[in-house]
C-alpha cells in the first residue's frame, strides 16, 4: 500500500486574539519616489485570495543599520511588485490544507500565519512564512513570533552540530535553493523568504540574525548573497516565492481544489513578467530571467476552462452511470479529467495509474472504449488531476496519456498495424481505430490465428499471436521472460491449459504447425532478437502441445545452441542463453530425458565470467535432475573443483544466485556453502547509523552496491546506533539464505555478533539436514 496513514490534526483553536507582531512602523513617501507613481495592483485580483490591509503602503525610509542595503531594497522591491505583506496582522497558529502525498484530496495540518481580517463565521485567510496567502481551515490563539524564531535558530544549531559530528572541518550546509510548500509553510528550517518577512515587519535584529545564518552555509565564495547585491538578493527571493507559487498551484490542481489552484495560477501568470522585467532592469543574467519568467504554462489554461464550466464536474468516479452502454463509455471518457491514481518510479510505471475508479470502470467496457479512446488520445489535451514521480521530478499526466496507457490495455485482444517509427499520438489513435473497426465482428481466438498463419505478418505478429493463444487467461500483458516460461513448466497444479484451447481443432495448418513452422523461420533470420523469439516460440510450442513438439524441440535445438555461440552482444546472448537453459526443461515435458543430458553439456561449456548476477534461471535444470548421472557430472566439474571458475566466483561473493536452496542437492554445492557459513573472515564493515539505518558492503564496494535496511527498534539483538561491526563471509551467506529459504532461522545483519553467530548456526544445520523442492527463480 503505497498510501501514508491520513494525518488529520486536531486543534483545540480560540477565537483571533490580540497581534503579537508589531503594528506598521509609520510611513512617508520616499524624496526619491518617482512622481505619480502607484502601487501595482493585487496579482490575485479576480481571485479567492484577498489583498492584505497593508498591501501597496511604502515602507518607512531611512537606514535600517544592521542590514545589507541590498537586502533592503530587495524586499522592498519584491513587495511592492505583490508580494503578501504581513504588516499589521496580527501573528497565529493555524491549521491549512496541503497536499502532502498525491492519492488523497489534501491534508490538514498545524502551521502559523499572519491572520487578515474577516468575519468569524465566514472563511479565514492568512499569510505564511513562504510568502502566500492562504485559506485557513481554523484559526487558533496568538503564537510567540520571537520565540519562535528563537526555535528556529536553536533547531538550526543542533542540526548543524549533528553535520559537524559526521564531517568535522565541513561548515554546516543549508538549504540554498527554493523548497515548495510542503517544507517552506512553517518554520522547520532556515530560508531567505522567512528573513524577507522579518524586514517587511519592521524586525530587524531577528532577519539581520536569519539572514547571517544562511548567508553562512556552504561555500562562502561561491555565494553571491553574501556580497549584499541587490541583483543577487533579488533574484534568489523572486525565485524562492514563484517556485512555491507554482508548487501550491500544481497541488491544489492535484487534489481538486480548483479555486486555489486558478487564484495562483492567474496570480503566476502576473508575477512572473513583472519579476524578471525587475531582476533584468538590475542587471541579471538571462538564465535568471528566464527562470523568473517561466509562465504558469496550460495548466492555468486547463483551469480556465474548469472555471468557465456552468457546473462542475464531479470529482471521482460519475455515479450513477447511464445505463446505456455508449452513453456509459462517453461518460467514463468525459470524466478523466478527474482521474487522480498517482504512478510511482521509472517509464513504464505510468501503468499503475490504471488503478483509478474512472480507468477500472472504462477497462470494464471492453473493446467498446477503443474508439471513445482513440479519439480522446488524438483529441484530448486536458489535464487530469494524477501525476507520476519518475526519475527527473514530477509530470502531470493528461488525458492523452491516460487514454494511451487504457488503449494499450486494452488492446491486448486487438492485433494492431506495426507502428511507423517516431509515431505520433494522432498516428497511434489511428491504428486503434482501424483495428477496432476491422476486427470488431472477428472472435479473438480468430484473430490471433489469422496472425499466426499470415506469412507476412512478420516476427513481432507471429509472437504476439503465439503469446496470446498458448498464455493462461491470467498471464501479464508484458512479453514473458524465461523466468515466466519456467514457471509454467514447473506448475504444482498440473500443465497449463492453453488459453484458446478450441483451436486444437483445427487442421490443415494446426496451431502446432504454425508454431514449429514460425520456430525454424525465426531461427533462420539470424540476430539475437529473432534468436530470442525462436526459443520462445519452441517453449509456448511445448506448453501448447507438449506430445507433438518433441520433435521439433529435438531439432529446433542445435541451431539455437550454435548460433548462440556467435552471439557477440553480452545482453543479446545472455537472454539466449536463460531461454535455452529453460528450452531444455521444455523438451523433457514433452517427455525427451536426453535433453538434461544436452543441458549438462552446455551448462559446463559457460564461462561463468560472462553470467550476470541474479542469472538463476540458467542453473535451474541442475536442480531438477539432481542425480542424473550427466547433472552429477556437471555439478561437480563446475563446483567440487577447486579451479572452477564457478568457485572462485563463489568465493569472492560475487555470485548470490549460486546461494538458491534447491542448488544444494547438486554434487559440490553442500562443499562450498558449509565452510562458507563457518567463515569468520572479515570482508566488509556494517554500519548503523544515529538514525537506526544499517548499510553493509564489501571493502571497496561502490555505493549502488552497498545494502540498507532499516533497524527494527523493538529487536532485542539490533546492535544499538552508532555502530561499527565486520561484515565476515558468513554473515554474507547467511543472509542471502535466509531470505531464500522460508523455513530456516531468520538472520538481520543488524544483530550483534553473538545474535548472529546463534542464527548461522541454525541455516548450517537446515543446510546439512534439509533441502528445498526446485522452483522457479
Amino acid at each position: 500500500m503505497r498510501r501514508r496513514a491520513f494525518r488529520l490534526v486536531f486543534l483545540a483553536l480560540a477565537a483571533c486574539g490580540p497581534a503579537s507582531v508589531p503594528p506598521p512602523r509609520p510611513t512617508e513617501t520616499p524624496q526619491n519616489a518617482p512622481e505619480n507613481t502607484a502601487p501595482p495592483p493585487w496579482p490575485f485580483a479576480d481571485t479567492i485570495l484577498p489583498a492584505p490591509p497593508a498591501q501597496g503602503t511604502p515602507t518607512e525610509p531611512g537606514p535600517r543599520p544592521g542590514l545589507p542595503e541590498g537586502l533592503v531594497r530587495a524586499v522592498e522591491t519584491l513587495f511592492r511588485s505583490g508580494l503578501a505583506d504581513p504588516r499589521g496582522l496580527p501573528y497565529h497558529e493555524a491549521a491549512i490544507t496541503l497536499t502532502t502525498q498525491p492519492e488523497g484530496p489534501g491534508e490538514t495540518v498545524a502551521t502559523k500565519a499572519f491572520v487578515l481580517p474577516g468575519p468569524e463565521s465566514g472563511p479565514r485567510f492568512g499569510i505564511l512564512w513562504n510568502g502566500l496567502v492562504v485559506p485557513l481551515v481554523a484559526v487558533g490563539p496568538p503564537a510567540d513570533l520571537r520565540a519562535d524564531i528563537e526555535s528556529l535558530r536553536a533547531s538550526d544549531k543542533r542540526i548543524c552540530d549533528q553535520q559537524l559530528a559526521h564531517f568535522p572541518g565541513m561548515p554546516c550546509i543549508r538549504t540554498r535553493g527554493p523548497r515548495p510548500e510542503l517544507q517552506s509553510h512553517k518554520l522547520e528550517q532556515i530560508l531567505p523568504m522567512q528573513v524577507a518577512m522579518l524586514v517587511q515587519l519592521g524586525e530587524d535584529t531577528l532577519a539581520r540574525t536569519l539572514w547571517e545564518i544562511w548567508i553562512a552555509g556552504g561555500d562562502l565564495e561561491t555565494t553571491p548573497e553574501i556580497s549584499g547585491r541587490e541583483r543577487d538578493i533579488f533574484a534568489c527571493l523572486a525565485e524562492h516565492f514563484l517556485h512555491v507559487l507554482r508548487d501550491r498551484g500544481l497541488w491544489a490542481h492535484v487534489r481538486g481544489d480548483d479555486a486555489l489552484a486558478l487564484a495562483n495560477l492567474r496570480g503566476l501568470a502576473r508575477l512572473s513578467p513583472a519579476l524578471s522585467a525587475r531582476a533584468a532592469a538590475l542587471g541579471a543574467g538571462e538564465p535568471t530571467i528566464s527562470i523568473l519568467a517561466e509562465p504558469p504554462g496550460p495548466l492555468l489554461a486547463d483551469q480556465e476552462k474548469r472555471a468557465a464550466r456552468p457546473t462542475p464536474a464531479p470529482k471521482g468516479l460519475p455515479l450513477p452511470l447511464p445505463a446505456d452502454p455508449t452513453a456509459r463509455v462517453a461518460a467514463l471518457v468525459a470524466a478523466l479529467g478527474e482521474v487522480r491514481e498517482p504512478a510511482f518510479g521509472r517509464s513504464g510505471a505510468q501503468t499503475q495509474v490504471l488503478a483509478d475508479p474512472i480507468l477500472q470502470a472504462l477497462l470494464a467496457e471492453g473493446e467498446a472504449a477503443v474508439l471513445p479512446l482513440a479519439e480522446a488520445l488524438a483529441n484530448d489535451e486536458r489535464y487530469t488531476r494524477s501525476i507520476w514521480y519518475e526519475a527527473h521530478g514530477i509530470v502531470l499526466l493528461t488525458v492523452r496519456d491516460v487514454a494511451e496507457l487504457a488503449l494499450d490495455t486494452l488492446a491486448a485482444d486487438l492485433p494492431l498495424a506495426p507502428a511507423p517509427p517516431d509515431e505520433t499520438k494522432q498516428q497511434k489513435a489511428e491504428r486503434f481505430r482501424k483495428a477496432a473497426e476491422t476486427f470488431k465482428s472477428v472472435p479473438v481466438d480468430e484473430r490471433w490465428f489469422r496472425a499466426l498463419a499470415d506469412e507476412t505478418a512478420g516476427p513481432l505478429r507471429w509472437v504476439q499471436a503465439a503469446t496470446r493463444i498458448v498464455g493462461p487467461t491470467d498471464a501479464p500483458r508484458r512479453s514473458p521472460d524465461a523466468s515466466d516460461f519456467l514457471a509454467l513448466f514447473l506448475r504444482v497444479d498440473g500443465p497449463l491449459k492453453p488459453r484458446f484451447a478450441g483451436l486444437s481443432s483445427r487442421k490443415n495448418p494446426s496451431v502446432t504447425e504454425l508454431l514449429a513452422r514460425r520456430m525454424k523461420q525465426l531461427a533462420d533470420m539470424k540476430g539475437h532478437g529473432y534468436l530470442r523469439a525462436s526459443c520462445e516460440m519452441g517453449l509456448l510450442l511445448a506448453l501448447w502441445d507438449p506430445k507433438g513438439a518433441t520433435r521439433a524441440l529435438r531439432e529446433g535445438t542445435e541451431p539455437l545452441r550454435k548460433s548462440f555461440q556467435e552471439i557477440k552482444d553480452p545482453e543479446g546472448a545472455d537472454e539466449l542463453r536463460q531461454c535455452l537453459a529453460v528450452f531444455y526443461v521444455a523438451r523433457s515435458a514433452s517427455g525427451d530425458e536426453k535433453a538434461f543430458d544436452e543441458y549438462a553439456s552446455f551448462i559446463r561449456e559457460i564461462d561463468p565470467a560472462t553470467v550476470p548476477p541474479r542469472s538463476g534461471t540458467l542453473l535451474a535444470p541442475l536442480a531438477l535432475r539432481p542425480t542424473r548421472p550427466s547433472i552429477v557430472a556437471a555439478g561437480r566439474a563446475m563446483f567440487a573443483t577447486k579451479t572452477s571458475p564457478w568457485v572462485s566466483r563463489f568465493r569472492r561473493g560475487e555470485r548470490d544466485d549460486l546461494l538458491d536452496p534447491s542448488l544444494l542437492r547438486i554434487p559440490g554445492m553442500r562443499e562450498l556453502v558449509l565452510p562458507a557459513l563457518e567463515d569468520r573472515a572479515a570482508v566488509g564493515t556494517i554500519e548503523i547509523d544515529e538514525f537506526g539505518e544499517a548499510e553493509w558492503g564489501l571493502d571497496g564496494a561502490r555505493e549502488f552496491d552497498r545494502e540498507h535496511e532499516q533497524v527494527d527498534p523493538r529487536d532485542p539483538g539490533a546492535a544499538p546506533s552508532n555502530t561499527k561491526m565486520p561484515l565476515r563471509v558468513c554473515d554474507r551467506v547467511a543472509s542471502v539464505l535466509a531470505r531464500r529459504i522460508g523455513s530456516a532461522a531468520p538472520f538481520q545483519m543488524y544483530w550483534v555478533e553473538p545474535r548472529r553467530d546463534d542464527a548461522i548456526a541454525a541455516i548450517r544445520a537446515f543446510v546439512v539436514t534439509k533441502s528445498e523442492s526446485p522452483r522457479a527463480p
